[in-house]
């Protein structure tokens, strides 16, 4: 049976790049949301945000989500998807997708974000790294099915449904995350991500 997965993240977790190799290995479709953005309106994420505000760019990223109709795909999304409900209900119970998110320590992610404006990243006016990260990590955990750390490498087979979890993969069930408090900073360590 086909299945889709969905793949979310902070900024620079690397979800277009592991998307991008992870259809090949699974020999699944491939979608990214930021893609079908830019193609759609003919310019650069920053420049559209700079254009429609915040808003106008999440309300133009739920549209393209809804749109959405297809099976046996990976599905690579912004990281600001987690901020409409009706975007990630759609991804869950229309398109039926696992969705698995890529964590990033506080540490890797202020190291990976050298400049939020040329990223094109949903942040309020006087909202600071260190709070967004933290609001984000809340939504992430609660829209995720499964977690699975990039700070260190991964090996793409962990996203395969069959895959049974061993004591040197890097996957984690959400919950078991939480509850162990495997998000501590000192505990992960750098892993290269290609530029997008």
């Amino acid at each position: 049976m086909f299945r889709n997965i969905c793949l979310i993240g902070l900024p620079h977790a690397g979800k277009s790049t592991i998307g991008a190799q992870l259809y090949k290995h699974l020999k699944m479709g491939f979608i990214d949301t930021d893609d079908l953005i830019r193609q759609k309106y003919n310019c650069e994420l920053p420049e559209l945000i700079e254009q429609v505000g915040n808003k106008g760019f999440l309300d133009i990223e739920t549209e393209v989500i809804q749109s959405l109709n297809h099976q046996n795909v990976v599905l690579a999304t912004g990281g600001s998807v987690i901020y409409r409900e009706q975007s990630i209900n759609h991804i869950k119970n229309v398109l039926n997708a696992e969705v698995y998110h890529l964590f990033l320590s506080k540490k890797e992610f202020m190291n990976r974000l050298f400049n939020v404006t040329e990223r094109g990243v949903i942040i309020n006016k006087g909202q600071d790294l260190n709070n967004l990260y933290n609001e984000r990590m809340k939504l992430y955990n609660k829209f995720s099915d499964k977690t699975v750390s990039v700070c260190k490498d991964i090996h793409l087979d962990i996203f395969k449904k069959e895959h049974k979890m061993s004591s040197n993969d890097y996957f984690y069930e959400r919950d078991t995350c939480i509850k162990s408090k495997y998000y501590p900073d000192y505990y992960l360590i750098s892993r290269p991500i290609p530029p997008l």
